[in-house]
């Protein structure tokens, strides 16, 4: 997949071009349906599927000053979206600017002129333009117009429940893990890089930790410990995921850190790539390290059954 920055005078290849259009936040169930069915339409006709999304999220622009959480960053979006055998991933830069445009400009200037669009794919909630007037109405209609066939995506649904980012939010806060995995068909996602903490797990409590800095837009799970698929250079190792305060310790801020099994590396600084497989318990409180150290070698032990029965 070619990662590709939106600019007026942007060089595409010579083909029909096949565009997915989304914020795509989470690439969940019903967003690899859209972006699936725009790659093989683009594969049937000997085109190209482009993915554009926008960075930073459009909500960050239109209500600044509030708090937007989300479940991927433009990193692990990308890596997920890479996984879905996309030829081109187009990233537009969005401003203040283009949260103004009409939508018959959005349309006009950018899809038809700039990237001369064939078909295009959306989902069928989708909404654009200034103030978000325009919807999948207005999409056919300037098709109509502009010679490009839009095709709406019908929701994906499960338990009854049309899948959203939006859900999938409310599912991870409450630490619902196994619901979210559901809905996203993968597992819940949170990366950084590696920063020193305090050393109490290797001093007081002989469990190596690492502290990781996540994004502060990043929605994160509900305080608890997780088993959890660290990816480190490529290779893949377990390890158990703590966030919560630490109230043994009387902390104020909350903080992601993870014990890695049978690991024994420096990775100081390095990204991790954390994928969530299952909530193991809630957070304690306990009166001193050495309840804690025994509850740790429980959850450990827990872990190490959960993955021996994978």
């Amino acid at each position: 997949m070619k990662i590709l920055r939106y600019s007026k005078n942007i060089k595409l290849p010579s083909k029909d071009r096949y565009i997915a259009l989304g914020v795509f936040d989470g690439v969940h169930l019903g967003h690899q349906k859209l972006i699936r069915s725009t790659v093989n339409k683009a594969k049937i006709n000997n085109g190209i599927s482009i993915v554009i999304t926008f960075e930073p999220h459009p909500d960050k622009i239109i209500i600044p000053g509030n708090n937007v959480f989300l479940l991927t960053t433009l990193k692990e979006k990308i890596n997920l979206i890479n996984d879905l055998n996309v030829d081109i991933l187009l990233i537009i830069r969005f401003t203040k600017k283009i949260s103004r445009m009409s939508p018959k400009d959005f349309v006009s200037k950018i899809l038809v002129d700039d990237l001369k669009v064939k078909e295009l794919f959306v989902g069928f909630n989708y909404r654009f333009g200034f103030q978000g007037n325009g919807n999948v109405e207005c999409l056919k209609k300037y098709g109509k117009i502009y010679n490009f066939t839009a095709n709406i995506i019908k929701p994906e649904i499960m338990e009854n429940i049309v899948i959203s980012s939006t859900k999938i939010k409310e599912y991870i806060s409450f630490g619902d893990i196994e619901r979210a995995k559901k809905f996203l068909g993968h597992n819940p996602i949170i990366s950084g890089k590696v920063v020193s903490g305090k050393g109490r797990g290797r001093s007081l409590l002989n469990f190596a930790t690492a502290n990781i800095d996540i994004p502060s837009e990043k929605n994160i799970p509900a305080n608890g410990v997780y088993l959890v698929e660290i990816t480190i250079d490529n290779k893949r190792h377990y390890g158990l995921m703590n966030i919560g305060l630490k109230p043994t310790f009387n902390e104020r801020n909350r903080t992601v850190e993870i014990h890695i099994l049978d690991f024994k590396q420096n990775i100081y600084n390095k990204y991790l790539n954390v994928e969530i497989i299952q909530k193991i318990r809630d957070e304690k409180y306990f009166s001193n390290t050495i309840l804690l150290k025994k509850q740790i070698e429980k959850d450990i032990l827990i872990a190490r059954n959960i993955i021996d029965k994978k």
